[in-house]
Formats: structure tokens, C-alpha cells, sequence
């Protein structure tokens, strides 16, 4: 029987849980307003950026308008025809027709140009920054073993509380030796 104690442990581990996601969420969401683009944070999957980018790193994107993107910016934009992945790769020349912005890209370690061209719809943001080698995280946690890692951190954040609150409440009672009434008594 679980008894009010018990569950009242439970209740706050689900309870602090709520907030750090609620919490988590909320900034991520801040972030993204803050940094103008839906996606301001990518992981670099390949290796067509050696030398400027490497994969695992993750990139902080920022989003721009079309006139305020140059040649030489390391763009990530999405191209639903060829790959459901973000494509991280460099402005290598821009062309305006009818007001209209349209951006050509290339790896730096491709030999030609992405086919086609980009417009400001597609581009997701330009990579303002970089964190060598902290995507291997996230690379990590979206795998089969990421996620029973997950699943068995979830699993000892509830259980664990539940174990120290019984082993705290389980308090030894000290032995005592009955004591007899004094005789005559």
C-alpha cells in the first residue's frame, strides 16, 4: 500500500519535472525568437564543410533578410526535393532579378556548385557561431542507445526519489531490554 508520504514524493518528482520542461521549452523558445529563425540551433551531419565545419558541431543560427545575406556567409537551408536534412554550406554568389534574391551555394569541400539556387524561403538562418564537437550529443541521443539512455534516465529520476524517501523513512527502532517493576512494588 502506498501511503500518503509515498505518494506526495511522487507528486513532487512529476511536479519538478513539469517545471525543468516547461522551463526548458520556454527558453528554447525565447531563443528562438531572440535569434529570428525556427531552427536557431543545427548539428552538422556531414563532411562537405571540412576545414570550416566538421560533423558534430553544432551551429547557432541567426535568421536575416535576403539583402543582409553576403557571399562568403555559411548559410543552413532546407531543400524538400533532395534531403529532409538542414544543408549547411557557403553563399558563393548571389543573384537579384525583379527584386527577388537568389542565393547559390557550394561546400567548401565540393568541387562544384549545389545544383540550383536558394531563395530566402528556404534559408533557415546564417551560422553566427560555433560549438566544436557538442552535437555528438545530439547525434547520440537521437540513436537506439540515445534513446534507452533517455528512457532509463526518466526511469531513476522517478524511482530514485522514491527509494531514499523509504530508506529515510525506515528509521531503526533501538532494542530495549524489557525492565521489570522494581519487587515490592
Amino acid at each position: 500500500m502506498i501511503r500518503w508520504n509515498e505518494r506526495s514524493e511522487t507528486v513532487k518528482t512529476v511536479a519538478v519535472l513539469a517545471i525543468v520542461v516547461i522551463a526548458t521549452m520556454g527558453g528554447y523558445g525565447l531563443f528562438m525568437v531572440g535569434m529570428r529563425t525556427s531552427s536557431p540551433l543545427v548539428v552538422v551531419t556531414s563532411e562537405s564543410m571540412i576545414h570550416a565545419l566538421y560533423p558534430g558541431d553544432l551551429l547557432v543560427l541567426q535568421g536575416r533578410a535576403a539583402e543582409d545575406i553576403s557571399v562568403g556567409d555559411i548559410i543552413v537551408y532546407v531543400d524538400d526535393w533532395y534531403t529532409d536534412a538542414p544543408i549547411v554550406h557557403r553563399v558563393v554568389e548571389i543573384q537579384v532579378v525583379n527584386g527577388t534574391y537568389y542565393f547559390f551555394t557550394r561546400g567548401d569541400a565540393n568541387h562544384a556548385n549545389d545544383i540550383g539556387n536558394r531563395t530566402i524561403g528556404e534559408v533557415v538562418g546564417v551560422v553566427v557561431f560555433r560549438i566544436p564537437q557538442l552535437g555528438h550529443v545530439s547525434i547520440f541521443l537521437r540513436s537506439p542507445p540515445g534513446y534507452l539512455f533517455i528512457a532509463l534516465v526518466f526511469v531513476a529520476i522517478i524511482i530514485l526519489p522514491e527509494l531514499v524517501c523509504k530508506r529515510d523513512g525506515e528509521e531503526e527502532v533501538p532494542h530495549q531490554e524489557p525492565t521489570m517493576p522494581p519487587v515490592g512494588e
